[in-house]
């Protein structure tokens, strides 16, 4: 008579591979929590990068001066990072698309509120020659409540070069390189 060989899991063996995944899984978890938040990150300041570099291109490209500024209903500037960031043309600088001509809307992030530090101006300017009109600004991209999100500072100096600064410690300060401070 033939041995019946058994086929299968015994109950421990099935206990030990859900214990050990539990543990792989315990630890991978927090890892890829973090990486999706690096990924929010990176994508809120590719796009700003994406969004300065191009007004600063439209500006030397159609020689004339170029906005990138949140719009209110009424097609006005105003300091509410909130609402959709528009660049367009402004000829005459009155913070208005010439002709009602948008380029391009950059939607607001949605694990970030962003506030600006313009000097209450609310927008960016670039001039012709590629260099800012007025004074440089900056951005600061705070996370939304409950978001375990990295902070950054956005700066463009009178240059029109953009860079950023990161929080990597998560705990919504920045210390940036000459001293100052920046706070959610």
């Amino acid at each position: 008579m033939k041995k019946r060989i058994p086929w299968g899991f015994t109950l421990v063996e099935l206990l030990i591979t859900i214990a050990v995944f539990a543990i792989i899984a315990g630890m991978a978890i927090p890892a890829l929590h973090q990486e999706i938040a690096n990924g929010h990150q990176r994508q809120l300041i590719a796009t700003f990068h994406g969004a300065f570099s191009y007004a600063r291109s439209q500006a030397v490209h159609t020689g004339a001066p170029v906005i990138l500024c949140p719009l209110s209903p009424s097609l006005n500037c105003v300091d509410n990072w909130d609402l959709p960031v528009a660049i367009f043309p402004d000829s005459d600088r009155d913070r208005r698309p010439d002709d009602d001509i948008v380029w391009r809307y950059i939607q607001p992030p949605k694990h970030y509120r962003i506030h600006s530090r313009t000097g209450r101006r609310g927008y960016f300017a670039f001039g012709p020659n590629g260099l800012m009109l007025g004074a440089s600004g900056s951005l600061v991209a705070c996370p939304t409540a409950g978001n375990k999100q990295p902070m950054s500072y956005l700066a463009v100096n009178r240059g029109g070069r953009f860079r950023a600064v990161h929080d990597d410690d998560l705990d919504n300060i920045i210390r940036l390189s000459w001293g100052g401070v920046i706070r959610c």
